[in-house]
């Protein structure tokens, strides 16, 4: 009987070592900066090139991912010299950008959802618990109210739902591909992923073919949906 205690005791502490180690590894998987911003909250109305869509019905939801060397690329040294993200770039491939409550049948970029509510600056715990995976605090801070607003009530079910579709999905090491092409990229996304249709994924490029982001579009049950051209 006393052997039997033992053993369970000992059964415990192990699974108890085993989930903090487990824990440890996911929250180590990519560097973190030493202190957030002090101030990363987000105000549409400050921003020349924002705009306020609250009457647009959410149709769709596209998750968009960002391949990090070619969003640093985009920007200048100075920039890439304060930006976390390009600065630890080789811990940081096809990053998410966002989850876009999008309208059917859009006549513009201006037709979709957007800038729904304003929402006070989220926690930094909050926001390092999903870092590795929106490696920047105005990222996170600035979808949720530019995006996650129009069709979440909380930015725990926002970014909750961004991170199950992210984990489900088999991503590609894009980075050993010897050519990183629209079709290529998409082929091998649809390889890795036999249950994702093909009409329910864009790849896109910039001026010089350079891979710009992967969008994947799911109806509203989180189900693959075809993506809206």
């Amino acid at each position: 009987m006393r052997s039997n205690i033992m053993t369970g005791i000992w059964l415990l502490i192990f699974i108890a070592i085993y989930d903090i180690s487990d824990a440890a590894s996911i929250n180590d998987r990519c560097p973190m900066p030493s202190k957030l911003k002090y101030n990363y909250d987000f105000n549409w109305k400050s921003k020349s090139h924002e705009w306020e869509n609250t009457k647009a019905t959410p149709g769709f939801l596209q998750l968009v991912l960002s391949w990090t060397p070619t969003f640093c690329e985009s920007l200048s040294l100075s920039s890439q010299n304060k930006e976390f993200q390009c600065r630890n770039s080789k811990y940081f491939g096809l990053v998410v950008h966002g989850l876009w409550p999008q309208t059917s049948r859009a006549t513009s970029v201006r037709s979709h959802p957007r800038n729904c509510r304003d929402e006070k600056q989220l926690d930094p715990a909050f926001v390092k618990r999903y870092y590795c995976m929106m490696p920047d605090e105005d990222l996170i801070q600035s979808q949720w109210e530019k995006h996650g607003t129009c069709y979440f009530k909380t930015a725990n079910d926002y970014y909750g739902t961004i991170e199950t579709l992210y984990n489900s999905l088999n991503i590609p090491d894009i980075a050993s591909m010897k050519n990183v092409t629209q079709t290529n990229v998409r082929n091998a996304f649809l390889t890795l992923n036999p249950k994702l249709p093909a009409s329910s994924i864009q790849v896109s490029t910039n001026y010089e073919k350079r891979l710009k982001e992967i969008k994947i579009c799911y109806d509203l049950k989180q189900q693959y949906v075809r993506c809206s051209s």
